[in-house]
């Protein structure tokens, strides 16, 4: 049996965000990723049975990451105002930092049959359970999660993908940004 290299694995990986993002999700083919990764195709079956099974490992690995990185950036004795502005910077941050991969989970997730495979509320359980807390104190104003989700993730999105081509400064419009979501969400 042969053993796993995690150089090999990473390679592999960065190749299915490559390939995913070139040629589609229909595109890809375990024979594509393997040479983008410069490896047999045989090596990626050391690491997974199929393309399925493959690609809803390394979307939920990295769908969660996101929400890890932003984790990190907010702590629970925030101010409400001081909370909203880490997740809209957070976001913006990890969007622009890992651009293909959010590009890839961003197209995993229109996937139907990969979008089954993650759930994104259960990728951000841990946000959502912060913002739960400022709720229960009257800090923030009660909404479902879809609404906040919208409202929070969708905006900042938006700025993110689209900075290059605004005729605006983007750190103007971050902040402007930051402070709608807080006279929107504050109480």
């Amino acid at each position: 049996m042969r053993t796993r290299d995690l150089n090999k694995q990473q390679r592999i990986k960065e190749a299915i965000v490559h390939v995913i993002l070139t040629e589609g999700i229909n595109g890809a083919s375990v024979a594509k990723i393997a040479q983008a990764a410069s490896v047999s195709p045989a090596t990626i079956y050391i690491y997974y049975s199929n393309k399925e099974e493959m690609l809803a490992e390394v979307f939920s690995e990295y769908s969660r990451q996101s929400y890890h990185y932003l984790m990190r950036r907010m702590q629970p004795e925030m101010s409400g105002a001081e909370l909203i502005e880490a997740i809209v910077r957070g976001i913006f941050s990890y969007t622009v930092e890992h651009e293909e991969v959010f590009s890839f989970v961003e197209q995993c997730s229109r996937c139907p049959s990969l979008s089954q495979t993650v759930r994104e509320s259960d990728c951000c359980r841990d946000v959502f359970n912060l913002i739960h807390r400022y709720q229960e104190l009257g800090i923030l104003r009660r909404y479902s999660d879809p609404s906040l989700y919208a409202v929070l993730f969708t905006p900042v999105k938006f700025l993110a993908q689209n900075r290059r081509t605004m005729q605006y400064d983007i750190n103007v419009q971050l902040d402007e940004l930051v402070t709608m979501m807080q006279n929107l969400l504050l109480v």
